[in-house]
């Protein structure tokens, strides 16, 4: 294996052998929940599906669930009236045994929260400005940890879909044998031989060797220990953790190289067990073979594949696609073994789009034992077409957001759905103040493909390319029209219909929009001319002896005017006197210019607010802002063509900012950047005024608008079915069953008697609902299932309902439009607040960044070049 200071991939397998009362620490009291459940919600399809709200089920819609409760102190009970768990965000994997779904969460959600916190903090803002500028943004809505600062980590609990009733099996606080003291975050999870496989990592908190600050810092960042546990749904729950990929050096290792350590991957080939690993060399065993055929054994696991395998590209570290994809899924399809590969390693991010190299998918074909890696062939299906695969990066050459891919075998296809890279969005414009991956992610929502036993793709959902010059075969474009969608997160197959879940990125994207530069859009005349009058007043207080040069240039190359000085500046002892000198000088010189960069249009006169007087004086006064510190004659000639573009520019506006002037204000935000020499108390004002709105940010932001209009919040849930005559699509659900806090579904888990689904709310916690099954289930435990959602491999059938499409249903044509007709209990039909903008959440962020820009004594200036 060639060695290199990336973190190696690998995948591990064990042959599973057989061996099919529960008992947990911590129990909610068993009940009817028929006589409790206040919420339902009636599909949008019109076959007559109801789901239930069975988590807190006497709870509302928008209020806080996580299915346990917190109790303070970092710790979870299952109360017969709790008040829930925010940060039990996602319920990340699941499988079933009866009525019992067993489920481990995610905790903190994206950590949108820490994401933000990073990127604010990093404008040199206090802990405290921050936080209030996020419940602005927000309106208080997100989450931002527990209310005593104590932090509970995920759990693992199984849940009754008749009785409701919650017990947990393993958390930080309580659990089964085995499960105390161990904080998971499992990803996937397969059931095989009546048994219960949870992958992903786990942070034991029993063991000595790890500092109280590596566990803080693991649960903040989501670190972890990669390995699996099985759980023994027939032996009292017994746990047993079957594989372990690292120590602890091992783990120190991943962490200080910046690896995300979670693994995900989990499926079956046959009756062997497939999982992915991550490790770092030369420490990965890579080659070595243990003989055992327990998956109860962990000496049994065997490496049959790892990164020379994956042609050493795959991303792993923070700072690649999806924060460190890896491995993503592996998937059985017609005797071979299909792995999902996360290829965007932080090198190969385009500058244009700010977008990283899309999913790989190799094929593995098994010529005898399936534990040998000798008896495994490996090649790339999407991948180096240069190399021999026969289909490019992302399926599409064209297609460059989606960074991972969702596999689902439907009948006789293979199903793959997109995943686009929303990490690397969020942190862009939160810590590296850009948008365009953003907007190409937007542009380039998620697509709908299948593919056949001989490997020939169909476009089924999405808007067409050079490859696909038809688009999707439903008439359906990316995004299933609509480009919110930026994961196909889950699928499953049930009662015949596959069934498909997306990530709406509405719910976080729209107020980060807002703060990134979507206010531009909406400042009023008189916002725009008093902050733009506080920046020329700025300018006349920092220029020394307040002289302009005796010829300073309009553009490069062209020859201004010859400007007088005027009377002297008053002392910085003296701040209000100074202010108001530097008010009238302003004024002055802005009449005598009488051009800009721009335009030539005369300046408006300026005037100051009390507000942005008293911010200039307290400024002069604490010494943020120090008068005379602008020397330099070029610098100075910098400073007054600014300056005279910003007069003009407020002359120019009308009752909202154009699109046109608010592109002339990104490239005078470009210019500010650009100049050397240009004192650290105006750039900060400058920047911090509109931090994103560079031109190269609005044009992004431009593109976007579209989709942010007429964005509406909430999860898509999609049914789609294939009796032999096509491919028909239907809508369950587009707005994540009346809550828009619910931006994603997260797992699908038939039972007995119910489809029980589980939300990703990293707002309010995550959410458990149910539809009952309307066909009776084989009894058939040892079918082989795939990660989070058992493949049922029954025929698709005939005759289906006539589906509704995306965005529309028999009874409601104006679904998805915006239009709330309350044909469902909870439905929100929330409208964009940039589609409306007198909402309280645009007005909140508004104020709060206008004030953030003018207090110029909070913020450390970060100076940039144009490339």
């Amino acid at each position: 294996m060639k060695k290199r200071f990336a973190s190696a991939v690998g995948i591990v397998s064990a042959v599973a052998m057989l061996m099919s009362g529960a008992v947990g620490a911590s129990a909610r009291e068993a009940t009817d929940l028929n006589n409790l459940i206040t919420n339902s919600y009636v599909a949008l399809n019109g076959n007559g599906m109801t789901f239930e709200k069975v988590s807190h089920p006497t709870k509302g819609l928008e209020t806080t669930d996580g299915v346990v409760d917190y109790v303070g102190g970092g710790n979870i009970d299952t109360l017969a009236d709790g008040e829930g768990d925010r940060g039990q965000s996602y319920s990340y994997a699941a499988q079933s045994e009866g009525d019992w779904v067993y489920i481990g969460t995610m905790y903190g959600g994206l950590g949108v929260n820490a994401i933000l916190n990073s990127g604010i903090g990093g404008m040199g803002i206090s802990p405290e400005a921050a936080s209030s500028l996020i419940d602005a943004m927000y309106s208080g809505h997100m989450y931002k940890g527990e209310p005593d600062g104590k932090s509970a980590g995920g759990v693992l609990f199984k849940f009754n879909v008749k009785t409701g009733e919650t017990k947990i099996l393993m958390s930080q606080s309580q659990g089964i044998d085995g499960g105390t003291g161990i904080i998971p975050t499992f990803r996937s999870a397969y059931k095989m031989n009546g048994k219960l496989y949870f992958v992903g990592m786990i942070m034991d908190t029993n063991n000595p060797e790890l500092t109280q600050r590596e566990i803080q810092m693991a649960m903040a960042m989501q670190n972890g220990f990669p390995c699996v546990y099985e759980i023994d749904p027939n032996n009292g729950d017994k746990l047993t953790r079957v594989y372990n990929s690292v120590d602890v050096n091992g783990f120190r290792q991943l962490v200080n190289n910046k690896v995300f350590t979670s693994t995900r991957a989990l499926g079956s080939f046959g009756n062997t067990l497939i999982a992915g690993d991550v490790k770092l060399p030369p420490m990965a065993a890579t080659h070595r073979s243990w003989p055992s055929n327990n998956p109860s054994d962990p000496s049994s696991w065997k490496t049959i594949a790892d990164s020379a395998t994956f042609d050493n590209l795959p991303a792993v570290k923070r700072s690649d696609v999806n924060g460190g994809g890896g491995i993503y899924q592996v998937q059985e399809y017609n005797g071979k073994l299909y792995v999902v590969i996360c290829m965007g390693s932080a090198d190969t991010e385009n500058e244009e789009t700010g977008t990283k190299r899309s999913f790989a998918i190799y094929v593995g074909e098994n010529h005898g034992d399936a534990t040998n890696a000798a008896d495994w062939s490996w090649r790339a299906l999407a991948g180096d077409t240069q190399k021999g695969a026969r289909y490019s990066y992302g399926l599409d050459p064209e297609r460059i957001a989606a960074g991972a891919c969702t596999l689902q075998v439907y009948g006789d296809h293979l199903y793959i759905g997109d995943y686009n890279d929303v990490s690397s969005a969020l942190q862009g414009f939160a810590t590296h103040q850009e948008f365009v991956t953003q907007a190409t992610n937007l542009e380039q929502s998620i697509n709908l493909y299948r593919m056949d036993a001989n490997e020939n793709v169909e476009m089924l959902v999405g808007d067409p390319t050079e490859q696909f010059p038809q688009g999707g075969s439903t008439g359906l474009g990316s995004g299933f029209d609509n480009h919110m969608n930026q994961y196909t997160w889950q699928t499953t197959v049930h009662e015949g219909k596959m069934y498909l879940s997306t990530m709406n990125t509405t719910t976080l994207l729209e107020p980060m929009a807002q703060f990134t530069n979507g206010d531009i859009l909406h400042m009023s005349k008189q916002e725009w001319t008093t902050t733009l009058n506080a920046l020329r007043t700025f300018v006349e207080i920092l220029i020394k002896d307040a002289q302009k040069p005796a010829v300073y240039s309009l553009r490069e190359g062209e020859t201004g005017e010859t400007v007088e000085a005027t009377e002297a500046k008053p002392s910085a002892d003296d701040p209000e006197a100074l202010v108001d000198w530097a008010v009238a000088r302003a004024n002055d010189n802005a009449g005598k210019s009488g051009a800009s960069m721009f335009s030539v249009q005369e300046a408006e006169p300026v005037t100051l607010s009390d507000a942005d007087r008293a911010t200039l004086v307290d400024g002069i006064r604490d010494g943020s802002i120090v008068p005379d510190s602008v020397g330099d004659a070029q610098t100075i000639d910098d400073l007054y063509r600014i300056n005279d573009s910003l007069g003009s520019l407020s002359a120019a506006l009308d009752e909202t900012a154009s699109e046109d002037f608010s592109n002339t204000y990104g490239e005078l935000v470009d210019l500010a950047a650009s100049i050397d020499g240009v004192p650290e108390s105006f750039t900060k004002m400058m920047e911090t005024l509109l931090k994103l709105a560079s031109a190269r940010n609005l044009a992004a932001f431009f593109k976007s608008l579209p989709y942010l209009a007429k964005s509406k919040r909430g999860f898509n849930l999609f049914e789609i079915t294939d009796n032999g005559n096509g491919v028909q699509i239907s809508t369950v659900s587009d707005d994540g069953f009346g809550d828009r806090f619910n931006h994603g579904l997260r797992i699908f888990c038939p039972t007995d008697d119910y489809l029980l689904v589980g939300t990703a709310n990293p707002f309010y916690g995550t959410q458990l609902w149910r539809v009952a099954n309307t066909e009776t289930k084989p009894d058939d435990p040892d079918t082989p299932d795939t990660p989070d959602t058992p493949v049922d491999p029954s025929d698709p059938g005939t005759d289906p309902a006539e589906p509704a499409a995306p965005g529309e249903t028999p009874d409601n044509p104006d679904a998805g439009t915006g239009a709330d007709d309350g044909s469902h209990d909870g439905a929100n039909g929330q409208e964009s607040p940039l589609a409306t903008t007198g909402s309280s959440v645009l007005g909140l962020a508004i104020a709060g960044i206008v004030a953030l820009a003018l207090g110029v004594g909070l913020l450390v200036a970060r100076k940039r070049k144009l490339a």
